[in-house]
């Protein structure tokens, strides 16, 4: 079995840290899956909010996932799929930043396994459930994917997690799938 990784933007402080411009999504909401950001035609704008250096992940104030272009085409030179971009435009002091794109994560996993959710009511009665681990009952063999119920969590192959570490990209993380534990 393959093993799997959840990948996210760092949380470092001196990092650029962006603000999205909600306006910038037209037709789009900030809160679609990385799927339907695929067919995103428009320009999402972005502020930096804090931070004062540039890195190949930027985290935002929403989950959409902002890239430099190296990320890009290293993604590109070691023939990885199962992603795609759409234009962002990254404001800092009245001055563009260029070299970003948005991460669209189009790969597929299929349902998490359902064994690994435990459904359970809390001491005032709602129902909750906690998920611990992620394992990917219908992966379609894309180098970066979603499972169909954590859409919003994207799961690298150990090749992009490997490829990553050599090429030294800057403020992205990576915690084992099997490690994952959420609870709502």
């Amino acid at each position: 079995m393959s093993k799997f990784y959840v990948l996210n933007p760092g949380a470092a402080t001196r990092y650029y840290f962006l603000d999205l411009d909600l306006a910038s999504m037209e037709e789009a909401a900030s809160d679609w899956s990385y799927r339907q950001l695929a067919s995103f035609k428009g320009t999402a704008h972005f502020g930096v909010e804090k931070g004062t250096t540039p890195a190949d992940f930027l985290d935002t104030n929403c989950a959409l996932i902002v890239v430099s272009d190296r990320v890009i085409d290293l993604l590109q030179k070691h023939n990885l799929n199962g992603y795609a971009t759409y234009d962002v435009r990254v404001m800092k002091g009245g001055n563009e930043i260029e070299g970003y794109r948005g991460l669209a994560i189009v790969g597929r996993g299929g349902p998490n396994e359902p064994s690994l959710v435990t459904h359970y009511k809390t001491s005032s009665g709602a129902s909750s459930r906690r998920i611990s681990g992620i394992r990917p009952t219908a992966w379609d063999g894309s180098s970066l994917f979603t499972v169909d119920d954590l859409y919003r969590i994207v799961l690298v192959t150990e090749d992009v997690k490997s490829m990553f570490e050599r090429e030294k990209i800057t403020n992205c993380i990576f915690q084992p799938a099997e490690d994952f534990s959420i609870g709502y």
